[in-house]
């Protein structure tokens, strides 16, 4: 009898299960919300700071942006009077220099800055031909033309296609890409690593 009154006084004595919380659970369990909101609003309050306080600074691109046209493609043909292809139909970027048929020491210099550009593509080489808009009546050395065996010349047989990618004599290299549509300009003269980089790129897409 005694054994069993002293089971009652422990029993008793013992707290129950559902007793209140101790200040260092409650104080574990606001340390967790805190977490879990501060996961939700951190990202928010980060982009909300660099797009408003301190954006980050934008790399400024090698070539000049054009909002996309439409190149006239029916205005182009090949040198021996063939219709140049559509990049829709080919599926490739055109690289597309413009300078008179003499070609001079810039002009060749450009011509070997294009091939090396196209030729540092790699396994992404295919994606991207090379082509000469001659803007007179001249006739490339054939001395030069074996140099560039990828090369493709081509003419314009209406103003507006020359206007187009700058002019008669603006020797200037523009990018076409495979919708067809003129999006980027280049001097002849581009700094050939940053060049090659920027056209890498491109032409992923």
């Amino acid at each position: 009898m005694k054994a069993e009154t002293q089971a009652n006084k422990e029993v008793e004595a013992s707290p129950p299960s559902s007793a209140a919380a101790t200040p260092g659970d409650r104080r574990h369990g606001r340390l967790i919300l805190l977490a879990i909101v501060a996961i939700g609003v951190l990202p928010l309050l980060a982009a909300l700071y660099f797009r408003y306080v301190s954006p980050p600074e934008v790399k400024a691109t090698v070539g000049q942006p054009l909002d996309p046209i439409p190149l006239p493609f029916e205005f182009l043909q090949r040198s021996d009077g063939a219709a140049l292809e559509h990049p829709a139909v080919s599926g490739k970027w055109l690289l597309i220099f413009v300078a008179p048929g003499g070609c001079d020491e810039r002009c060749q210099h450009t011509l070997y800055l294009t091939r090396q550009a196209r030729t540092a593509q790699g396994r992404n080489v295919a994606r991207l031909d090379r082509l000469w808009l001659i803007t007179d009546a001249g006739t490339p050395a054939p001395a030069l033309m074996a140099a560039h065996p990828d090369l493709v010349m081509i003419r314009a047989t209406d103003a507006m296609a020359l206007e187009a990618l700058g002019g008669k004599d603006s020797r200037k290299i523009n990018l076409v890409d495979r919708r067809g549509l003129l999006v980027f300009r280049y001097s002849d003269d581009p700094e050939p690593k940053a060049f090659i980089r920027e056209l890498g790129k491109l032409i992923k897409f």
